[in-house]
C-alpha cells in the first residue's frame, strides 16, 4: 500500500513537472528516446527516430522521420549575432528533415532571423558547429570539427572535410568538397575540391556514384574553363547554355543565384 502510494505521488510529480516546463511537445510513432534527453517546449518529433542520452532539443525544434541523433547533440541552442547585445534568449528553432545521421556532440544553433534548416539524408560526424540561419541541403557529409558560419548554405551532395572553417554567408556548391583544415572565405564552386580557396581538381569521388558522372567526364575541360571564369569574376553562365548538358547547367545556374 505504501509503495503504491509512493509510486502514485512520484507519477503526479513527474506529470506536474512536464505540464509546467514542457508544453506543446508532439512525438510521433516508433521513436526510441533515451531517459536523459532534454526536450524543451514546442518541439515536434516525427516517426521512427532514435535520440540518445545527453541530447538537448531546444524550443521550436522540428524533427522529421528516420533520423539518428547520438549522444550529446545540442539542437536549437540560442544563437549569438555579432550585433546582438544579449538580453533574452532567441528560439527561432531548427527544422530537420528525414534520414539524417548526427554523430556525437554536434551543436546546431537555432535561427536568429529564420529557422536553421537541415534537409534530408545528411551525415554530421563528431563535434560540428552549425551556425544560425544556415541551410544544409541534401546528401551533405560534414566530417569532424567543422565550423559553418551563420547564414551559410551547403548545397546538395557537398562534402566538408574535417576541421574546415566556413565564413558566415558563404555558399558551398553542389558536389564540391573542402579539404581537411581548409578555411573557406569565398563561395565554393560546384564539382571541385577546394583547399583554402584554391581549386585542385574535380570531386570525382562523389560524382562517380551519381547519374552526372558521364556528363562530367565529357565536359571536364569546359567545367575547368567555367570555374576559371568564375574565379576571375567574368562568368556569364548563359553563354554556356547550349554547350553544357541541362543537368550540369542547372546546377551551376542555381549556385550562382545564391551569390
Amino acid at each position: 500500500m505504501i509503495i503504491k502510494r509512493i509510486q502514485t505521488i512520484f507519477y503526479i510529480i513527474i506529470k506536474m513537472n512536464l505540464s509546467k516546463f514542457n508544453k506543446n511537445i508532439k512525438i510521433g510513432k516508433n521513436n526510441y528516446i533515451e531517459k536523459y534527453v532534454k526536450i524543451h517546449n514546442n518541439v515536434t518529433i516525427g516517426d521512427n527516430n532514435k535520440i540518445y542520452n545527453g541530447t538537448v532539443l531546444y524550443p521550436n525544434t522540428i524533427i522529421g522521420n528516420n533520423n539518428v541523433i547520438l549522444n550529446n547533440n545540442i539542437i536549437g541552442e540560442h544563437p549569438i549575432h555579432s550585433n546582438d547585445i544579449f538580453k533574452e534568449k532567441i528560439f527561432k528553432g531548427v527544422l530537420i528533415g528525414n534520414n539524417n545521421f548526427f554523430h556525437i556532440s554536434n551543436k546546431i544553433f537555432g535561427g536568429y532571423n529564420n529557422q536553421t534548416i537541415i534537409m534530408n539524408n545528411n551525415r554530421f560526424f563528431a563535434e560540428n558547429h552549425i551556425g544560425h540561419d544556415s541551410i544544409i541541403f541534401n546528401n551533405v557529409d560534414t566530417y569532424p570539427r567543422t565550423l559553418i558560419g551563420g547564414y551559410s548554405k551547403i548545397l546538395d551532395n557537398a562534402g566538408i572535410g574535417a576541421g574546415t572553417y566556413i565564413h558566415q554567408n558563404r555558399i558551398i556548391g553542389n558536389f564540391s568538397f573542402t579539404g581537411m583544415n581548409t578555411t573557406v572565405n569565398k563561395n565554393s564552386f560546384p564539382f571541385f575540391i577546394n583547399i583554402n580557396n584554391k581549386y585542385t581538381k574535380i570531386n570525382y569521388n562523389k560524382i562517380s556514384k551519381t547519374e552526372y558522372y558521364e556528363n562530367i567526364i565529357k565536359n571536364e575541360n569546359l567545367l575547368y574553363e567555367i570555374k576559371d571564369k568564375y574565379i576571375n569574376s567574368d562568368l556569364d553562365i548563359n553563354e554556356y547554355c547550349n554547350k553544357l548538358p541541362t543537368d550540369i547547367y542547372n546546377i551551376i545556374f542555381d549556385f550562382l543565384l545564391y551569390k
